[in-house]
């Protein structure tokens, strides 16, 4: 009884929320309906771009000091090298945009065979501001 009470509680509750559900567009014209994909926020200032922060993609000399400097710290780290420039890249968007620097460093360069530390994290985000966030 239990379950069939909880299945058409959840039911119920998919059902009516279906219809408040809108395609994000004023049928008549269009365009996006109001607050659908808003880019000046309250305050007047611009939303950022999703690439905002994050800098070209090294070549050369640049690159290859990015990665030395990866392989020094951890050479896991530099073992893919455009996995670890496009990681480097991503990580100093979130650098400079003041997000978590530290868990997303973490996130970003390590994985289920290779955990990555605290301290690792921010000494990968000192290489990153020292070597690629700059340029940006």
């Amino acid at each position: 009884m239990r379950t069939r009470l909880s299945a058409g509680m959840l039911i119920a509750a998919v059902l009516l929320a279906v219809p408040a559900c809108s395609s994000g567009t004023d049928e008549s014209s269009g365009k996006p309906d109001g607050g659908a994909t808003p880019s000046v926020e309250a305050s007047g200032s611009k939303v950022p771009d999703i690439g905002e922060g994050i800098p070209e993609e090294p070549t050369g000399a640049k690159r290859a000091a990015l990665l030395a400097a990866l392989k020094a710290l951890d050479p896991a780290l530099a073992a893919d090298a455009d996995k670890a420039v496009g990681n480097a890249r991503q990580q100093c968007a979130t650098i400079t945009g003041g997000g978590n620097a530290v868990a997303a460093a973490q996130s970003r360069f390590g994985g289920a065979g290779h955990r990555i530390t605290e301290e690792q994290a921010k000494a990968i985000n000192e290489v990153l501001e020292k070597t690629l966030c700059t340029s940006s």
